[in-house]
């Protein structure tokens, strides 16, 4: 691989989802600081817990902010 490699990761959106994101993260490099440690905790989530983090998104059972406090209490419940 060449060291000028950037990977990037892409999927689509909606016209709106698009024209929100470049209103909010209109400076550059927002979009990736702001992203990129979202997606390792949501990828962590999934490493961790498994394809019930993906079923509780889908099944809009639950948003990504509402799962981290959520794991949180019930990982601190057990500890004790």
């Amino acid at each position: 691989m060449s060291e000028y490699y950037k990977p990037r990761f892409s999927f689509e959106i909606s016209e709106e989802l698009k024209d929100r994101a470049d209103r909010v993260l209109a400076n550059y490099g927002q979009r990736k600081t702001t992203f990129t440690p979202i997606l390792e905790d949501v990828l962590d989530l999934i490493e961790e817990h498994g394809p019930i983090i993906i079923g509780a998104i889908l099944a809009e059972a639950t948003r990504p902010r509402e799962v981290l406090p959520t794991l949180t209490k019930a990982e601190e419940r057990v500890k004790k």
